[in-house]
């Protein structure tokens, strides 16, 4: 008699929850420094009046990515925004973990290895109460963060890196 399935057998495409998994945000502080891309998804909004990470120690910044615009309507370019990104961890963040959690899901489910941030930014346990470093967002535009294609590109493979 055989069977079709054993208990260690691996039938799914994507991890339990949509996604690769929650971390802390001092765990997003350590995978960034090996090359993981942290991308905030809170709006424009939120980056300017509340402050983003500071990712300067790890030689980078965030992406700074809208899931959601600040009217409430969905950012339609966001996946094609991550194609310049395939075969980078990426860690998702925004105020209090569960726009990221959507953006998690939606970004595994096009292919990458995506990471909710837990907490945000903003949340008891996030990234402001883990006493990790915050800057101020001065970009209005995203063209800073975008190749050529429209695809989102991490400050270390931008032109202005050095800037």
């Amino acid at each position: 008699m055989t069977s079709h399935s054993t208990p260690h057998s691996r039938t799914q495409s994507r991890p339990v929850g949509g996604y690769a998994g929650d971390i802390t945000p001092r765990d997003a502080v350590e995978r960034v420094s090996k090359g993981a891309v942290l991308v905030d998804v809170r709006t424009v909004e939120e980056w300017q009046a509340v402050g983003v990470p500071d990712l300067t120690d790890a030689g980078t910044v965030p992406l700074f990515l809208e899931w959601n615009r600040s009217d409430g309507t969905r950012n339609v370019s966001f996946l094609n925004q991550l194609n310049g990104l395939k075969g980078r961890e990426l860690l998702f963040l925004c105020r209090s973990g569960v726009r990221s959690v959507a953006a998690a899901q939606n970004a595994t489910a096009a292919g990458h290895t995506a990471y909710n941030v837990l907490h945000g930014f903003e949340a008891d346990g996030g990234w402001r109460s883990s006493g990790l470093a915050t800057t101020v967002h001065t970009e209005t535009t995203h063209s800073e963060t975008t190749g050529p294609t429209g695809a989102a590109l991490p400050a270390a493979d931008r032109d202005d890196a050095g800037e």
